[in-house]
């Protein structure tokens, strides 16, 4: 019996090929597709009245809970992007530092992050793809060990200079002998 025969009669030996595999984990480019800035016609809305216009403390507040609810879903996605890299000494910092930089170099990701609530399935598949490329990028970063053990060294210096220092307690003069009085005594001259 030939190969051929063998995967024509078990479907379950014949491998899926790469395109196959490819699709099913879509590029961050791909994925961000969808927010591509294409001119979009506006409907047209018909005259509608006027709503109330909100007073100035009423937008203030409004304004700050738009900060606040901003932040929090950045600090949100940070965390998942660096769950998405995987296992990293970096600071969820870090990747909202990354998250920015990304949003300012591609739009499509800003666009993507403003529309997070309707859609946030398509926002955490961009979190992964970009979290793929990052680790790419870290992984990739070679490491100089003569760089690492200096500054090992200058860390483990710094931290013994700072835990050795012994400090002397005061001689207790009354319960010397003389002896030891005068030994004392000539010390300190």
């Amino acid at each position: 019996m030939t190969q051929a025969e063998v995967n024509d009669t078990n479907p379950e030996a014949q491998q899926p090929s790469a395109a196959v595999e490819n699709a099913q984990d879509p590029s961050l480019d791909s994925l961000l597709s969808e927010y591509d800035e294409t001119p979009k016609e506006a409907p047209q809305q018909e005259s509608q009245p006027s709503a109330a216009q909100p007073t100035a403390d009423m937008q203030a507040f409004m304004d700050r809970q738009i900060q606040k609810e901003t932040t929090q879903a950045i600090n949100e996605s940070a965390k998942a992007l660096r769950d998405a890299v995987g296992d990293t000494n970096l600071s969820e910092r870090w990747f909202e530092g990354q998250l920015h930089v990304a949003a300012n170099q591609d739009p499509r990701i800003m666009s993507a992050f403003n529309n997070r609530e309707n859609n946030p399935g398509a926002w955490d598949s961009i979190l992964n793809a970009l979290g793929k490329e990052l680790s790419k990028e870290i992984n990739q970063a070679p490491t100089d060990s003569a760089s690492t053990d200096s500054w090992n060294a200058v860390e483990a210096s710094v931290h013994s200079a700072s835990t050795s220092k012994v400090t002397e307690s005061a001689p207790n003069y009354g319960a010397m002998t003389d002896a030891e009085f005068f030994s004392a005594k000539a010390k300190l001259r």
